[in-house]
């Protein structure tokens, strides 16, 4: 039947609908600035769908306003230019899924980006902050160069059950910021699978975390998070930086358990020094931090340390308290 041929919107949707995972799917909602070399392509498929099942935007927040909560509706993204994200990204509505239309498979390097440069407004606190409940993001990188005051992350994640997948996460401004960092995690049961967290490229001259968890948005704080295959990436100048934060006791609860995940500080480049812990966890806190075997530390003096180590677990063949994972040179 004509509809299910792949250059229909039928044909383009159930493609999508099966890269993403999903058991069933609502609108697909094409983004593409109308200078991409896609975007005809696009306009023709969109034209040419017997079903409607598939509409043409040019900006994210377009077709994000056009999404229905609850219906597996799919927002995917051209991967031939960046999109710019001019106010704050803010995904409270269900069961919406966002996928970058680059193949995939990526840590980092990605064709679909959500960028946002300088804005005005104090309530633009990140790029990105998702609210909704079993949201996904595939394929995507979210980055921001935001020089107001009050913009300080790349994403906020305080959604219940969100999936990132292949996706990549940086704040490139407020490298000398204690209080920035590139990704906030206060969701609850959120799964974070192969994704990076900040890079090598920028040197941070301020002890700012990579990845803060801590009340921004939500009154909660992290639960039940789960990390696999992770990357976290950093560069600095300054030993007092960690991989991972937590604010303040009760910024989380229950766990956050980390499978097959490298903790890489360039201490080696010019500058660059060695970070003395990589997680800080302080007196009180609430939230389990479980590293298992497979987990690599460079560029660090120790896991975590006393007294801001509460709650860190390390799984290793003979665990020591602050370095089973650390790497060594080889001899």
């Amino acid at each position: 039947m004509s509809n299910w041929n792949y250059n229909s919107g039928y044909g383009l949707a159930e493609n999508i609908r099966i890269n993403c995972q999903l058991p069933t799917m609502g609108k697909l909602l094409l983004v593409c600035p109308a200078a991409d070399p896609n975007y005809d392509r696009y306009a023709d498929i969109v034209k040419n769908d017997p079903d409607g099942k598939v509409r043409l935007f040019t900006t994210v927040a377009a077709a994000y306003a056009a999404a229905t909560t609850n219906a597996h509706d799919v927002i995917a993204l051209s991967a031939n230019a960046s999109h710019s994200i001019t106010e704050m990204l803010t995904v409270s509505k269900n069961r919406v899924h966002f996928i970058g239309l680059d193949g995939g498979g990526r840590q980092t390097g990605h064709g679909a980006r959500l960028v946002m440069g300088v804005t005005t407004a104090a309530t633009d606190l990140a790029c990105v902050k998702v609210t909704g409940v079993r949201c996904s993001f595939k394929n995507i990188k979210i980055e921001s160069s935001n020089t107001k005051a009050e913009s300080l992350y790349a994403l906020i994640d305080a959604g219940e059950y969100t999936r990132y997948e292949n996706c990549s996460f940086l704040k490139l401004t407020d490298l000398d910021q204690a209080t920035a960092a590139d990704v906030v995690a206060e969701g609850d049961s959120t799964t974070w699978r192969n994704c990076e967290f900040g890079a090598a490229t920028l040197k941070s001259t301020a002890a700012r975390p990579t990845m803060l968890i801590d009340k921004i948005v939500g009154s909660t704080g992290m639960l039940d998070n789960n990390f696999f295959d992770c990357n976290f990436v950093s560069y600095t100048s300054a030993a007092a930086r960690f991989f991972i934060k937590v604010a303040a006791a009760g910024d989380g609860q229950r766990y956050a358990m980390f499978r097959g995940c490298t903790f890489f500080n360039w201490d080696l480049a010019a500058g660059g020094t060695t970070m003395t812990s990589a997680i800080y966890a302080p007196s009180g806190s609430e939230l389990g931090i479980t590293l298992d075997a497979n987990c690599i530390v460079v560029g660090c003096t120790d896991i975590a340390t006393s007294p801001n180590n509460v709650g860190v677990y390390i799984n290793a063949a003979v665990p020591t308290a602050t370095t089973s994972g650390i790497a060594v040179n080889a001899s």
